[in-house]
Order: C-alpha cells, then sequence, then structure tokens
C-alpha cells in the first residue's frame, strides 16, 4: 500500500535512502507554495537522495 502524502509539507525532510511507494502531490518549499505531483514529485524525491521511491497516482 502507498503512503498518502497528498498535502503534507516536505520541506526540510531528510529522504537519504528512502524506499516505498506514495501518493502525492505534496508541497516541496519553505513557503508551502509549490506543490509536485506524478512525475515531477518522483524527480523531486530522486534530487533528494530517495532515488527508491515510487510515485503513484
Amino acid at each position: 500500500m502507498p503512503v498518502v502524502l497528498s498535502g503534507a509539507r516536505m520541506f526540510g525532510c531528510q529522504l537519504d535512502g528512502a524506499k516505498g511507494a506514495v501518493v502525492g502531490p505534496v508541497l516541496v518549499d519553505e513557503g508551502a507554495s509549490r506543490s509536485l505531483g506524478g512525475v515531477e514529485l518522483a524527480a523531486w524525491f530522486s534530487g533528494q537522495g530517495a532515488e527508491d521511491v515510487q510515485v503513484v497516482g
């Protein structure tokens, strides 16, 4: 089962080595104004060191 992170604020999270599946979109900036989902969110997780996080839905 994927973790539902819709609307979660992810700024400043330590994600190195994270694994699993998530459902977005999530807020990724300090001001909580930049929301990412799908391919963009997958690329963001990868850039945070969480290459094994799969974005679904």
